[in-house]
C-alpha cells in the first residue's frame, strides 16, 4: 500500500524535480542522506510518487544504505486532490488521533545507537533536546530500542514551551504520534496499547466518527490544533480547528513590521497574551517591543523639541537626522498628530521596519 523508494530512486526524483532535495552530512563517521520537499505541490509528489520524501533518511552501512520513514507526506481538508470534503464525508473512518502541534522528530539507528533527529539535522534544538529526553528515560530507551530492532520506527512530537509553535502545552514532552513498519511503511493503528506498557505519553485518540461530526467541532473546539483522521485505504487527512487556523495566521507571521503594526494597533498584548513567556515568539516579540518604544519615544522627544524652535532652528538642529521627513512634517503643521500614521506607513515594509528599529 505504502510504496518505499530505494536511494537510487530519491536520487532520481531530486534530480529531476526542483521540488525535492537531498541534504548530505556526516554524522558519527557515517555518510547521511536526507530527503525532503521545498514546496507542498500536490502534481509533483503524485507525479513522482514521492510521498515519502518527508524527513525520509538514509545511512550508509558498508556496502547498502539503511532507510529510516519519516511520516508519509499527506494534507489538511481541502488542500489537494483526493483531500477535499466531497472525497471523505461518505468514507469509513479507521482511527482519529489528536494532532499534537510541535515539531516531528525520529530516531535513527547508526552502530546500534539511538539518535534522535527533527526532519534535516541532528544538531537543532529540537532533536538534541529530544535525545537528552530519551537518554534520561529508561522506558522510553527500552521501547525505541525494542521497536526499531523490531524493524519498526517510533515517531514523535516534541514541544516545549520555548520552541511553541501555536498551542501553549506548558510543559517539554516527547509525544509518540505514529509507529510504522520500516520494510513496509504499514502504520500500527494500535500502538498505543504498547505504549502505555512502557508508560509512553501519546497523542489523544479520538472517537472514531464521522468527518460531518468533527467539521462540526472544529467550529468551536479551542483548546487543540485539530486532528489526524485516517480513513478507509488509509487515508490520512488533517483537519484543523478554526479557532488554531486564526491563531496561527496571527502567529506565523511574526516578523518586525507585523509587530510594530499590532503594537501600533494596540493589539500587541493580546497575541502575546496567546504566547507563552518563555517561548522564543513571546521574547521576540518583547525584543522588538522593547526597540521600537524606545525609537518611537526618541523620534517624538525630537519633534516636541522641535516644536518650540524656529523652522530654521529645527532645520539645523535635525536636518541630518534619518526621520527628518517626519518632524518637519510635525513642524509644518504644528503638532504631534501626524507622527503615528506616518510611523505605520514607514514601517509596513520589513526592511524599513528594520531600518527604523537599527
Amino acid at each position: 500500500m505504502f510504496y518505499l523508494p530505494s536511494k537510487e530512486e530519491c536520487d532520481y526524483i531530486v534530480e529531476n524535480s526542483k521540488q525535492f532535495f537531498r541534504k548530505d552530512l556526516t554524522f558519527n563517521g557515517k555518510e547521511i542522506a536526507i530527503y525532503h520537499y521545498k514546496q507542498g505541490d500536490f502534481e509533483e509528489f503524485k507525479k513522482f510518487n514521492a510521498w515519502e520524501l518527508r524527513a525520509l533518511t538514509f545511512v550508509k552501512n558498508g556496502d547498502s544504505w539503511d532507510r529510516f520513514l519519516g511520516i508519509h507526506k499527506f494534507f489538511e481538508l481541502n488542500q489537494a486532490p483526493g483531500w477535499m470534503e466531497e472525497d471523505l464525508i461518505d468514507k469509513r473512518v479507521l482511527k482519529v488521533s489528536e494532532k499534537i502541534d510541535g515539531t516531528f522528530v525520529h530516531p535513527i539507528l547508526i552502530d546500534n545507537k539511538v539518535y534522535f533527529k527533527s526532519k534535516l539535522r541532528f544538531d537543532s534544538f529540537q532533536a538534541k533536546r529530544a535525545q537528552e529526553i530519551y537518554e534520561s528515560n529508561k522506558n522510553l530507551k527500552r521501547y525505541v530500542y525494542k521497536k526499531l530492532s523490531e524493524g519498526k520506527i517510533p515517531l514523535f512530537e516534541y514541544i516545549s514551551p520555548k520552541t511553541q509553535v501555536v498551542m501553549d502545552y506548558g510543559n517539554e514532552k516527547l509525544i509518540l504520534i505514529q509507529v510504522r513498519d520500516l520494510n513496509t511503511g504499514e502504520y500500527d493503528l494500535n500502538f498505543e496499547e504498547e505504549a502505555k506498557e512502557f508508560n509512553i505519553e501519546f497523542a489523544p485518540v479520538c472517537e472514531p466518527k464521522p468527518l460531518k461530526d468533527y467539521l462540526e467541532e472544529r467550529n468551536v473546539c479551542v483548546s487543540k490544533e485539530g486532528w489526524v483522521m485516517i480513513f478507509e485505504g488509509m487515508k490520512f487527512v488533517k483537519v484543523k480547528t478554526n479557532e488554531y487556523l486564526k491563531r496561527h495566521k496571527i502567529l506565523g507571521d511574526l516578523r518586525e513590521n507585523v509587530i510594530i503594526s499590532h503594537i501600533l494597533d494596540k493589539k500587541i498584548d493580546e497575541i502575546k497574551e496567546i504566547l507563552n513567556e518563555k517561548s522564543e515568539k513571546y521574547e521576540f516579540i518583547k525584543d522588538i517591543e522593547s526597540k521600537f518604544n524606545k525609537k518611537y519615544k526618541e523620534l517624538e522627544n525630537k519633534i516636541k523639541k522641535a516644536l518650540k524652535m524656529t523652522k530654521k532652528e529645527a532645520q539645523k538642529k535635525f536636518g541630518n537626522d534619518k526621520n527628518y521627513e517626519i518632524i518637519a512634517i510635525c513642524k509644518k503643521q504644528n503638532s504631534i498628530t501626524p507622527l503615528q500614521n506616518w510611523v505605520k506607513e514607514h514601517t509596513k515594509k520589513l526592511k524599513n521596519a528594520k531600518k527604523f528599529l537599527e
